[in-house]
């Protein structure tokens, strides 16, 4: 009997072994092939559109909405309570679930103007002389990099300088000069602008009203506009030629390329 005692014994304390050890493959089988649970990623709370913002929009609650955003991808100065955004207005147009900043607003302390030039008044009701200039208000866009990197400020006097791309068959009628090309073509159009008030990219200066139509074609032509300011008291009017290849070429004399056969 103690032979078959310690036999069964035996038999038993191999079988909880074996159970024992299954259970553990198992339960180590089973961690290995669970993903490891993904690390949580930190976000902001920040507003942003609610609709397609239009230009010159002016905000109420319904306009914006506040969102969810990965913490790395909050961008300097982001707004995150909506009520700080009612009654700001556009200056740039904004998507659904773009994030709203300062720098797409009208400041809250935007410069005050008048269309007239210091000195000149209008008595009201009175008729505008016949010999006043049709002055106007007028705002152009001009990317940083072309407005002096956009630290002009209200006041300053600007030269308008233009650039144009001259396409022979987009500005000259059929059968004209045979010696004209297809060329950049360069010039400052306007000297002494005042920048009556800056906002972001957006100047607005004081010209007059046949200026103005001018401004507007040339703009729309596809050329580009730069501004370039003067000194404090320059009232001096150089009276340029414009640049194209061949005038910058006799100035600078730069090697022309050639065709090279190796």
């Amino acid at each position: 009997m103690d032979g078959a005692r310690r036999a069964r014994l035996i038999l038993i304390l191999g079988v909880m072994i074996a159970v024992f050890s299954g259970l553990g493959t198992f339960l180590s089988a089973s961690s290995a092939a669970a993903p490891a649970p993904a690390p949580l990623v930190p976000t902001s709370l920040v507003v942003a559109a609610a609709r397609e913002l239009p230009i010159r929009t002016k905000l109420v609650a319904a306009d914006v909405r506040v969102v969810q955003v990965n913490q790395d991808a909050v961008p300097p100065g982001v707004f995150k309570d909506p009520e700080d955004l009612i009654d700001k207005i556009l200056i740039v147009p904004r998507s659904v679930g773009e994030t709203l900043l300062p720098s797409k607003f009208v400041p809250d302390k935007a410069p005050t103007f008048t269309v007239l030039p210091p000195g000149v008044q209008f008595d009201p009701g009175q008729p505008v002389p016949p010999n006043t200039p049709n002055y106007r208000a007028l705002s152009i866009s001009v990317q940083d990099d072309k407005a002096v990197g956009g630290a002009l400020q209200a006041g300053d006097p600007v030269d308008i300088l233009y650039t144009l791309s001259f396409d022979l068959l987009k500005f000259l009628r059929p059968g004209g000069k045979p010696d004209r090309t297809a060329d950049f073509s360069a010039k400052i159009l306007l000297q002494r602008v005042p920048i009556i008030a800056p906002v972001a990219s957006v100047y607005t200066i004081r010209t007059d009203a046949e200026t103005a139509e001018r401004l507007a074609y040339l703009s729309a032509s596809g050329g580009t506009l730069q501004l370039l300011l003067r000194a404090p008291g320059d009232q001096r009017a150089p009276t340029t030629a414009g640049a194209t290849f061949q005038n910058v070429f006799d100035q600078y004399r730069f090697r022309i390329p050639e065709r090279f056969s190796p």
